[in-house]
């Protein structure tokens, strides 16, 4: 029989009336808690970041090619490239590559008849707006392809509806102001659809229309282009493809761009993200690692009498301090199952039911999200268990100063 775990298990489950029983149902909650806290804070930081890059992906694609920008980040920048159908087919060949999407981009005021804003024109080509924009259709139709030379219909995003009074159907003006021109181009175009993706810079200026009517627009006598969205299945492939592009195909003016280099603001702050994850951790674990120490401290303290009685029928003081290890132990263990079983229940109702919610305009999305892998279980799991042994050993030394003779007169 393995006495020190037979003695540890009769103190963890058997001392019901004693302080030292108290004191573990108290570490049981801590630990269950900290375990609790550390798995919903992970889940919701990798949520977060999961969801807001998906978006960014979805509505700009993963990798950009265009022309040469000293500030990447400038979404409106002039310089225009001709569109090239064979480096298109050399894009979209590349393997992982989803799709390739030629897009416009064009600044542009619109004009109700009681407001008057500053939007962005993005252009697609009206068969590929399904693939870009299906998801986010909130209410009325994708844009349809015309019989003159561009289609007349737009998609708005909800947030402009709202600060426009505008719905699906009506009628609005697009003032186009030229430098070299003394008037502005005004074209008449109808609300086909709209759309809210849940990203406030994207929803409070952009609109989707036809990349024909901004070429109509323009007068361009080419196919001229902002660049080219390129969606990869795999997110873990996005940098190899980028470095590929940038040095098989792309050639000089061309420059290769991630969305993480044009919002490098947004993913910036999204990578911060990762410190208060690991600040969570760090706090949840001192608290867990402090209620521990106390437990096993008050249980040496506690069973004084015992230890001493054991010393002086001659166990090992390692065998007497591998009792309190073990009982502590449990209480460990048990906390972190109990506090996995909290921690992962809180998270797939919050997943299913959306209990929490958030300022979309604020935060980008209407609900915590929350994203659970099971490696991150077994890492706080892991993690928790590693810690909380490592530190034990310490007050357990405790016990080889323990005298017998006074030990067994101790009250």
């Amino acid at each position: 029989m393995n006495l020190p775990f037979f003695v540890a298990r009769r103190l963890s489950l058997y001392s019901q009336k004693s302080f030292s029983a108290f004191i573990i149902r108290i570490a049981l909650i801590a630990v269950s808690l900290s375990v609790c806290v550390m798995i919903i804070g992970t889940a919701i930081t990798r949520g977060y970041q999961e969801v807001i890059t998906e978006k960014f992906y979805a509505c700009w694609g993963q990798i950009h090619v265009t022309n040469f920008m000293p500030d990447p980040g400038n979404l409106l920048n002039d310089e225009k490239i001709s569109y090239d159908s064979n480096l298109h087919q050399q894009l979209k060949q590349i393997p992982g590559v989803r799709s390739v999407i030629p897009y416009r981009i064009q600044s542009a005021l619109i004009k109700t008849p009681s407001e008057i804003e500053g939007i962005v024109l993005k252009g697609y080509h009206p068969e590929e707006i399904k693939q870009q924009m299906g998801p986010f259709l909130k209410s009325g139709q994708l844009i349809q392809s015309g019989e003159s030379a561009y289609s007349d219909q737009v998609m708005i995003s909800s947030t402009l509806s709202r600060l426009l009074n505008l719905k699906v159907g009506d009628q609005i003006f697009l003032y186009f102001v030229k430098t070299d021109a003394i008037q502005p181009k005004i074209r008449k175009i109808r609300v086909q659809g709209i759309y809210a993706t849940g990203l406030e810079d994207f929803d409070k200026t952009m609109v989707i229309c036809d990349g024909a009517l901004i070429r109509a627009v323009n007068d361009e006598t080419e196919e001229l282009i902002q660049g080219y969205e390129i969606n990869i299945q795999d997110k873990k492939l996005v940098q190899p493809i980028r470095d590929y592009i940038y040095e098989n195909i792309a050639k000089a003016p061309l420059q290769t761009y991630t969305i993480q280099e044009r919002f490098s603001n947004v993913f910036s702050w999204l990578d911060m993200m990762k410190m208060n994850e690991k600040i969570i951790l760090i706090i949840m674990m001192i608290i867990a690692i402090i209620n521990m120490i106390t437990a096993i401290l008050i249980l040496i303290m506690e069973r004084t009498r015992m230890v001493g009685v054991f010393k002086a029928m001659g166990m090992p003081h390692f065998d007497i301090q591998r009792i309190f290890i073990y009982a502590c132990m449990y209480i460990v263990f048990m906390g972190i199952f109990i506090g996995s079983v909290m921690g992962v229940s809180i998270c797939l109702l919050q997943q299913k039911f959306g209990l929490f919610t958030l300022d979309e305009s604020t935060y980008y999305v209407k609900t915590v999200p929350v994203s659970i892998h099971p490696g991150n279980l077994l890492f706080i799991a892991g993690l928790t268990a590693s810690v909380c042994f490592v530190l034990l050993l310490i007050p357990s030394f405790i016990i080889r100063h323990i005298s017998p003779v006074k030990a067994i007169r101790f009250d």
